[in-house]
């Protein structure tokens, strides 16, 4: 049996230079999902590479199913496929004869995988007939890896019950099928996960009283498990560590947390130091800010005027309306830049 052993970095958790009280704003907003009460979860994005003005946010309703969503939060496309809790993507597969991006999302109704299809156009279709089956009981959490320099990609998921994360390999597109080839445990639940397809790194976020950033190679054959940041006060994170995204400069990448509990989005390098920068909100404007954020995405180029490098999309908890009346969940738009730009100076 191999042994997994967590190794806290030999760093300081807090830079004395980071920043502590920053605050950026959303642009824009999606509709409310449908369904009430705790529903909106986790966001990606995908990149109209002939159009990015036309590139589309997808969002799950974990009550229910997938919204697609323009630049301006309109909804596009909306598909009821039960109870997806996580999802992601990754680009450029052929599968029925086309070039497509491949979304897969963990459905918690029947404990598989289900995935979408994007074509290079933007039209979104549901895979039909073509989930993954696997053999766990409480599916929660995914993200996926491609390494292309062995042609292979990679899904992990998370299980609540079981408290580790399954790492499957895709073995066949059409029809789908995949194995298990890792497990992963950890020392609560975790829900929230990126990798780093270029330095394959997994990055994973867990809850509870072990609430914590740790990563560890996202190859199959495995290795030792790093912390980045602890929950408060051996480190930075206030209450549950929710979502995760990279962001991918030119000179550098960096490393996103929703600390659910505060309403702040911590930031870190990456690499072999994963110092700790500091954190935003996303305040008030026209728009309400978010709250007790779960899912975050983030992606760096040129949208739009509004996001002239990239976007930030989060689960907002407390959605308001015009009113300041709460209204069922939704995500909110933030431009990259605003989010960033102190940390990078």
């Amino acid at each position: 049996m191999k042994i997994i052993i967590y190794s806290l970095l030999l760093i300081s958790f807090t830079s004395s230079a980071a920043i502590e009280d920053y605050k950026i704003y959303p642009i824009y907003e999606t509709e409310a999902v449908k369904t009430s009460g705790d529903a909106a979860d986790d966001p990606a994005f995908w990149l109209n590479k002939t159009n990015p003005e036309k590139s589309i946010v997808l969002g799950t309703d974990k009550k229910s199913g997938i919204y697609t969503y323009d630049l301006s939060g309109k909804t596009l496309n909306y598909f009821p496929m039960g109870r997806i809790n996580n999802i992601d993507l990754r680009n450029d597969y052929l599968i029925q004869n086309r070039t497509v991006s491949l979304l897969a999302g963990t459905n918690r109704d029947f404990n598989r995988i289900d995935f979408l299809l994007i074509g290079s156009n933007g039209n979104v279709d549901e895979y039909l007939d073509n989930s993954f089956q696997t053999e766990l009981t409480s599916v929660y959490g995914l993200c996926m890896f491609k390494d292309t320099d062995n042609s292979k990609t990679f899904i992990f998921v998370t299980d609540e019950e079981s408290l580790a994360i399954y790492q499957y390999e895709i073995t066949s597109y059409a029809p789908i099928s995949a194995k298990l080839v890792r497990t992963i445990p950890t020392q609560s639940v975790s829900e929230g996960c990126v990798v780093d397809d270029d330095l394959k790194i997994l990055y994973f976020s867990q809850e509870d009283e072990k609430s914590g950033i740790f990563k560890t190679t996202a190859m199959p054959e495995g290795g030792n498990i790093e912390t980045i940041d602890l929950i408060k006060p051996s480190g930075n994170i206030t209450g549950d560590s929710e979502g995760l995204a990279l962001v991918k400069l030119p000179d550098q990448t960096l490393l996103i947390s929703s600390s659910q509990d505060s309403n702040e989005y911590l930031i870190y390098t990456t690499g072999t130091e994963n110092q700790y920068l500091g954190k935003f909100t996303i305040a008030t404007s026209t728009i309400d800010g978010t709250s007790e954020t779960d899912g975050i995405e983030a992606f760096y180029g040129s949208l739009n005027p509004q996001f002239p490098l990239g976007i930030f999309i989060a689960q907002d908890d407390v959605n308001l309306d015009q009113y300041g009346d709460p209204i069922n969940q939704n995500f909110k738009f933030s431009s990259l830049k605003d989010a960033i730009d102190p940390f990078i100076k």
